[in-house]
C-alpha cells in the first residue's frame, strides 16, 4: 500500500473527483425538476429479472469522448479499503446494477426509495447494458446528488479470460452507454429548470468494479490505463445467494464494518433481501456514529488499501469463475 502525504494525496485527488462531490443536504436540483415523487418510486414487479425478450441483446454505444488519462499510481490496483485517520467513520455502500446479454435485470426500486428517504449515500456500479436498457431510472440515478455512477463493464463478462479488443470492448462500452444516458437527461427540457445539475454531473465515469470480482494482471492494467479506479469491497452481503435473509445481511454487515469499510450489495433484483436488509443496519451504524459516503469521498478521505489481484475475500477465492 502506497502512503502518501496528505497534501501529495489531495492534490492527487483533486483531479479525479472535481467537480462532482456533493453533499446530500444540498436540494436534489434535475431529481426535482424531472420527476415528481411519484415518477421515483418503487414500481411492483419492476425489480425481476428476466431471460430473453427486448433489450436481452442489443448493440452497443460508441464512445465519443477521447480516453482520460492513467490514474495516478497511488491509486492504481483492485482497491478493497480506506485507512481514515483515527476517529473517521466513514463508509460507503455499493449496489451492483449487472446484466449479461441474453437477460434484462431489474431495478430494485425498495433500495434507492430507502436511500432517498432517509438522505444516504451511495455509489451503483452500473453495467453499460443495465444503463442502456433501464434509460429512465438510469438518467434518475444519474441525477440525484446522493448517488455516484460506476462502470461493471458493458456486460458483465468474465474479464480475467479476455484479452485485446474484448477486453477493451468491455470497459469502452461501458463508458459509452454513460456518455449515452448523461447526454439523454442533459437534452431534457426539464434540466433547465435545473441549470447548474449537469456541471455537477461527470461527463466520464471514474470508479469501475469487475464482474464477479475477478481480474486478471492485463485487465486490471487496462481499466486503470483508461482511468479508472477498480474497487471492490472487504465487506461482502452474500446478497443474491437464495436463503440468505435480510437479518443474515444485516448481521454481516454490522459485524465486518469499520471505518473505511466498502459494502457489495446489489440492486438489479439479484439482491433479494436486501431492500428489507437496509432498515436493519442503517440506524444501528449511523447511531455508532458512522457517516455513509460515496465512493469519491472516501478515496479522498483517506489512503486506499489495494491489493495486485482481485478476490472476494482472499486472494485466489474467485479464480473458479
Amino acid at each position: 500500500m502506497a502512503v502518501l502525504h496528505p497534501l501529495v494525496r489531495a492534490a492527487l485527488l483533486a483531479a479525479l473527483l472535481a467537480p462532482s462531490s456533493l453533499s446530500a443536504a444540498e436540494p436534489d436540483g434535475a431529481v426535482a425538476a424531472c420527476w415528481n415523487p411519484e415518477a421515483l418510486k418503487a414500481v411492483a414487479g419492476e425489480q425481476t429479472p428476466h431471460r430473453g425478450g427486448p433489450g436481452a441483446r442489443m448493440p452497443a454505444p460508441t464512445l465519443a469522448t477521447p480516453q482520460k488519462g492513467p490514474v495516478p499510481d497511488a491509486l492504481r490496483g483492485s482497491i478493497r479499503r480506506v485507512t481514515l485517520s483515527p476517529g473517521q467513520k466513514l463508509i460507503a455502500l455499493t449496489f451492483d446494477l449487472c446484466e449479461a446479454n441474453g437477460e434484462v435485470t431489474g431495478y430494485d426500486g425498495g433500495v434507492v426509495d430507502y436511500l432517498r428517504a432517509h438522505d444516504i449515500k451511495a455509489t451503483f456500479f452500473a453495467g453499460g447494458k443495465w444503463l442502456e436498457t433501464h434509460s429512465e431510472r438510469a438518467q434518475q440515478l444519474i441525477a440525484d446528488p446522493r448517488f455516484q455512477i460506476g462502470s461493471h463493464s458493458w456486460s458483465h463478462r468474465n474479464m480475467r479470460k479476455l484479452t485485446g479488443r474484448k477486453l477493451r470492448d468491455e470497459i469502452d462500452r461501458a463508458e459509452a452507454a454513460y456518455e449515452h444516458t448523461r447526454g439523454l437527461l442533459a437534452a431534457r427540457v426539464c434540466i433547465a429548470q435545473a441549470p447548474a445539475a449537469m456541471t455537477r454531473i461527470p461527463a466520464r465515469l471514474r470508479v469501475f468494479r469487475f464482474p464477479y470480482g475477478t481480474c486478471s494482471t492485463a485487465a486490471l492494467a487496462a481499466v486503470n490505463d483508461e482511468g479508472l479506479v477498480a474497487v471492490q469491497w472487504d465487506v461482502v452481503t452474500g446478497d443474491p445467494a437464495r436463503g440468505q435473509s435480510a437479518e443474515r445481511i444485516a448481521a454481516t454487515v454490522l459485524k465486518r464494518a469499520r471505518p473505511g469499510s466498502i459494502v457489495i450489495a446489489h440492486a438489479n433484483g439479484k439482491g433479494r433481501e436486501t431492500a428489507r436488509a437496509l432498515p436493519l443496519f442503517v440506524p444501528k451504524l449511523l447511531a455508532q456514529g458512522y457517516r455513509f459516503v460515496t465512493i469519491d469521498e472516501l478515496l479522498a478521505a483517506g489512503t486506499p488499501v489495494a491489493a495486485a489481484t482481485c478476490y472476494e475475500m482472499r486472494p485466489g477465492d474467485n479464480d473458479h469463475y
